[in-house]
């Protein structure tokens, strides 16, 4: 089965989202807004459920790994919003180096929780 047939039957819309600000208030402490730079649709698996502290808090954090068919526009600095949970992409690659015109291509993204 290829990705394109998986994203197909099984696919989702999520929302890749560009940071569009990244300030420092009066304390020193960072300040980042992020907008929606496109919306795909792609295979979203989560992998696996960790405890760990995040925002001074121990938090369940799911790690996933989403594949898109093709080569859409995604960097390692991005974030993906998909339901209520938003991800910050740790990796972005296609298998390969297939390029767009082969049917067989597409991008891997993997993906971590975060909070806020």
């Amino acid at each position: 089965m290829t990705i394109s047939s998986l994203v197909d039957r099984h696919g989702v819309t999520v929302s890749i989202l560009s940071k569009a600000t990244d300030t420092l208030d009066s304390s020193a402490g960072r300040i980042e807004t992020w907008s929606t730079s496109s919306v795909l649709t792609g295979f979203v698996q989560v992998r696996a459920n960790t405890d760990t502290v995040a925002g001074g808090a121990e938090r369940s954090t799911q790690t996933a790994t989403i594949y898109f068919p093709g080569r859409p526009t995604i960097r390692v600095c991005d974030r993906i919003a998909y339901g209520s949970t938003t991800y910050e992409i740790s990796s972005v690659r296609i298998p390969d180096e297939r390029p767009i015109s082969d049917a067989l291509c597409y991008t891997i993204v993997e993906a971590t929780e975060v909070f806020g």
